[in-house]
This record gives C-alpha cells, sequence and structure tokens, in this order.
C-alpha cells in the first residue's frame, strides 16, 4: 500500500496553489516596476517617443501590409511606463492610465508633449495638445515588467536589443533541446515555421515579443527533461495566467499550443500517441484557458475595488466587440459578409477556381498519401494542435481580422504541428504504389 504521506495532493488543489503562486509572483514584480523612479524612465520615453516619431506609427517592412509594424501600441506602452508614478503604486497599476489625443497619428509627439509638462507642478505647457488620461484598467500591463526598468537605463532600442538578445537564445535553446529530443526532423520544423512568420522581426516591438518569449520560455522547460501529463498541465496553467497578465490580445495561442506541440513530439509520447493523448491536449488547453481567464478576471475585479470603475462591466463589452460582429473597411463582420468578401476579392483577380481546384487536389493527395488508419489515429493530437490556431481566429474572428497584419504571426504554430502531422499521418511514397495498384 502507498504510503498517504508521499501521495501528491488533489490535481485541483495543485493548479490553484500554481495559479495563485504565479499571480502573487506576477503581482509583485509589476507593483514593483510601478515603484520604481519616474524621472529616468520619462527621461529615456522622451528620446523613444523620438526615435518612433522618426519612425512612423506603423511603418512597413518592403512595404508589405503583414511585415506591418506596431509603434502605436508600443507608444501607448510608453505613456504607461511614464505616467506610472502620477498616483501611488497600487492604485496606479490597477488605473493603468493611458492618454487619449485629438489625432492618433500623432501620438508619438504627444507624448514629448507630455513628458515636457512642469512635473515639480503637473502643469502643462499653455501650447501643448490637449490630453485627456483615461483608464487602461481591463488588461495587467504585465509587460511592464520588464519595460519599465529597461527604460530607467536605456531607450526603447536598447529595449529592443535586450528582446532580440532574449528571444533568439530562447529560440536557440529550443531548436537545441527539440534536436537533442525529439530529433532533427523536429528541430527543422519547428525553425522553418517561427522564420515564415518572421520571427526575426518579433523583438523590433514590445507587443509582439511577449508571447512569442513566454511560448518558447513554455518550450523549453517542456524539453528540458519528461514531464508527465499532470505536470504538463500545471505548466499549461501558469502560462495561460501569464500570457493574460503581460500580453495585449496579440498572439496568445502559441503559449499554448508550441509547449503542447513540444511535449507530443518527445519520443515517450510518440509511443503512446492516439486518442489518449487527445484527451491531454484538451485537458491541457482547459488548463491553460483557465489560467487565462482567471488571471484576467482578477484584475477586473480588483481594478474595480481599488479604483471604484466598473471594470468588469467595460472588460465584458471588449469581449463581445471583439467576438462578435463589428464592422472593417466599412463592412459588417458577419460569416455571410466574410464568406462573400473572400469570395468576390478571389473571383475579381480570377483566383478562385484556380483556387478551388489546388485545394481538392492538395485533399485528394492527403486522402491518398496516409500511411493508415494507426498512424492517421496516432497523429490525431498534432491535428488537434494545428486546429488551434484558426479555431482561436473564428471565435475572436472581429479583432483577428482587423488586426490581422499582426495575429497572422499565431499560424506559426499551425505551421509547426501541420508539419509534424503531415510527417506522422502521410507518406508521399504510398500514392505511387496506389496508382500502381
Amino acid at each position: 500500500m502507498a504510503n498517504p504521506q508521499n501521495q501528491k495532493p488533489p490535481f485541483a488543489l495543485r493548479a490553484l496553489g500554481a495559479f495563485a503562486a504565479t499571480l502573487a509572483v506576477l503581482f509583485a514584480l509589476l507593483l514593483a516596476a510601478y515603484a520604481l523612479p519616474g524621472g529616468p524612465v520619462r527621461d529615456h520615453v522622451y528620446t523613444s517617443a523620438q526615435t518612433i516619431a522618426e519612425e512612423g506609427l506603423y511603418p512597413e517592412y518592403f512595404g508589405f501590409k503583414l511585415f506591418q509594424m506596431d509603434n502605436y501600441t508600443d507608444t501607448v506602452m510608453l505613456f504607461e511606463a511614464a505616467s506610472a508614478d502620477e498616483a501611488p503604486p497600487l492604485t496606479a497599476m490597477m488605473t493603468n492610465t493611458a492618454y487619449n489625443v485629438d489625432n492618433f497619428e500623432t501620438l508619438a509627439e504627444d507624448l514629448q508633449w507630455y513628458i515636457e509638462k512642469d512635473w515639480s507642478t503637473g502643469a502643462q505647457r499653455t501650447d501643448a495638445p490637449a490630453l485627456t488620461p483615461f483608464s487602461y484598467a481591463r488588461y495587467w500591463h504585465g509587460y511592464l515588467i520588464w519595460l519599465r526598468p529597461l527604460l530607467l537605463v536605456t531607450t526603447i532600442t536598447g529595449v529592443r536589443i535586450v528582446q532580440y538578445a532574449v528571444l533568439l537564445a530562447l529560440l536557440a535553446a529550443v531548436l537545441w533541446l527539440l534536436r537533442r529530443r525529439c530529433g532533427l526532423r523536429a528541430c527543422l520544423w519547428f525553425a522553418a515555421s517561427q522564420l515564415l512568420v518572421t520571427v526575426f522581426w518579433v523583438p523590433h516591438q514590445v507587443q509582439y515579443f511577449t508571447c512569442f518569449a513566454l511560448g518558447y520560455a513554455g518550450c523549453v522547460w517542456v524539453l528540458a527533461k519528461p514531464r508527465r501529463s499532470d505536470a504538463l498541465c500545471l505548466a499549461l496553467l501558469v502560462l495561460g495566467a501569464a500570457t493574460a497578465f503581460c500580453d495585449l490580445l496579440v498572439t496568445p495561442i502559441l503559449t499554448l499550443g508550441l509547449p503542447l506541440v513540444c511535449w507530443l513530439l518527445e519520443p515517450q509520447q510518440r509511443l503512446r500517441a492516439g486518442l489518449p493523448q487527445c484527451g491531454v491536449v484538451v485537458g491541457g488547453s482547459l488548463c491553460w484557458g483557465v489560467g487565462y481567464l482567471l488571471c484576467w478576471a482578477s484584475k477586473w475585479v480588483l481594478a474595480g475595488l481599488v479604483t471604484g470603475q466598473n471594470v468588469i462591466a467595460d472588460a465584458l463589452h471588449q469581449v463581445g466587440v471583439r467576438t462578435a460582429a463589428d464592422t472593417w473597411h466599412g463592412m459588417e463582420l458577419t460569416w455571410s459578409n466574410i464568406f462573400a468578401f473572400v469570395y468576390n476579392a478571389l473571383n475579381e483577380r480570377r483566383l478562385l477556381w484556380p483556387l478551388a481546384a489546388a485545394l481538392v487536389l492538395l485533399a485528394a493527395l492527403f486522402v491518398r498519401s496516409i500511411r493508415g488508419r494507426q498512424p492517421l489515429i496516432r497523429a490525431l493530437p498534432l491535428l488537434l494542435c494545428t486546429l488551434m490556431t484558426p479555431a482561436w481566429f473564428i471565435v475572436l474572428r472581429t479583432h483577428s481580422i482587423q488586426h490581422g497584419w499582426f495575429t497572422w504571426r499565431a499560424l506559426g504554430l499551425t505551421l509547426f504541428s501541420g508539419m509534424a502531422f503531415l510527417y506522422y499521418s502521410c507518406d508521399i511514397r504510398a500514392v505511387g504504389r496506389r496508382i500502381k495498384r
């Protein structure tokens, strides 16, 4: 009989403890960031605003929309870093003050005006534009944990350099561990998938960097040594909470899917692949979702208690805006309108029927190249991970379409998992053998 003293507590109790510990650590770190002196931060924010004003709010590499940067959001982040000591740390942390301006295109210049005010009296220069503070309290804004300390000693250029160093180190660690534990193919699948979503530009923006860094860190933890399924689920819960704490709804699904696929590709998991592993994928996804939603909800409750604002109502309204039909370039984003838009756009360019024919051909090629029933069943967990990003896009269709020029990078998960799924479920040589028969 097992010794009761050696038995682990129930999973639900361990999950609650993991969530509470994660939230407590992140809360303390963010509170410490808000308590830092504001003078040096504002000095570096001022120079950063000049840099962004020179670059523009939405610069595009090679003139391609999907290679567009988002200096606008990073400028809002800089506003929050600069205004963090307008109130006591806890109040400022719950309020998350940013500023509205009459013309969003002048946001970087308006940030410079904000820095130039007389901080001894709080008075703004008489020739400054109207800067209206507003509360951005529905998010935790956990990126300030590293952004504000870095702004003590450097500008946005230095922040980008640090982010490049961190992300490249994490990427190198993931690739090395994948090669060591899962083989060369898995390493190449990961490298190709991340290059195809332009990971080399991700550290240029604070908001792009967050989910990739968390996702890669999760992969490193998963691959560092063999992990049990319950430990994996607890880790995904922690990642879900950390994602909600630090991210602004950019590519959060990466922090769930990338570590999960790495776990599925390990040899000991491939031996047990199949329907039982589908249960792990579903269970792990639920744990990530619980951590994600609870962390968000905790901010709404705490911010409401501290500030007296109805943060919950504002947050629920924003959830509706991002999931329900809205407008994009004057078009209501209902499913019928979306399908009609895609149909008309392809038809006008005479791409509809060639694309349809290519899809039919690829589907037929997939069916003919399936290794067999058992290999397909064993690869089903990878198929579930492949579909995570499309499912996320469907649930948050308004947000995903309106901000498609950065949300598309979540397809790095689909590419990574999809290549693994096709390798384990298909054999292109089987097509030739079946044709000969």
